[in-house]
């Protein structure tokens, strides 16, 4: 736990490997995944405003701040565009805290960034009630991912 804040919804997602199909994912081709034991874990907490603050364990525990009307596909930026393009994809009006603690590898395949988002929708999910299923919440991961870094 962080002594940053205590977090009201803690959530995670799984790294993956492809068996067969790597980057034919991509094009709609056909892959053979399956999860690793190493995950990508999000804490969050709801604040009372539209500011989101980012902290990852991974990047020096940098404090990343932006608000929910500079949300915009395209921008330039590093890791937290993942979490940010989740934030823009679901449409969240409210301001979060979210703590990141990665033990997916950056940079070795395993989908990093895809375990990175998942984790995000899933606590967003929790935390905001919105009723997505698995399924919506990948497609939506997908657009963040597509459309927003």
């Amino acid at each position: 736990m962080s002594e940053w804040y205590s977090p009201d919804v803690i959530a995670s997602a799984p790294g993956r490997v492809n068996l067969i199909g790597e980057h034919i994912d991509y094009s709609q081709g056909f892959v053979l995944p399956f999860a690793i034991s190493s995950r990508a874990i999000a804490q969050f907490r709801r604040r009372d405003d539209q500011i989101i603050r980012i902290r990852s364990k991974q990047q020096s525990d940098d404090l990343i701040s932006s608000s929910i009307s500079e949300l915009a596909p395209g921008s330039q930026g590093g890791w937290e565009h993942y979490v940010l393009g989740v934030i823009w994809a679901l449409g969240i009006n409210n301001g979060v805290d979210i703590e990141i603690d990665s033990e997916v590898p950056l940079g070795a395949g395993l989908s990093s960034s895809a375990a990175l988002e998942c984790a995000v929708a899933l606590g967003l999910n929790e935390m905001f009630s919105l009723g997505l299923d698995k399924k919506e919440l990948a497609l939506l991961t997908q657009r963040a991912e597509n459309e927003y870094v």
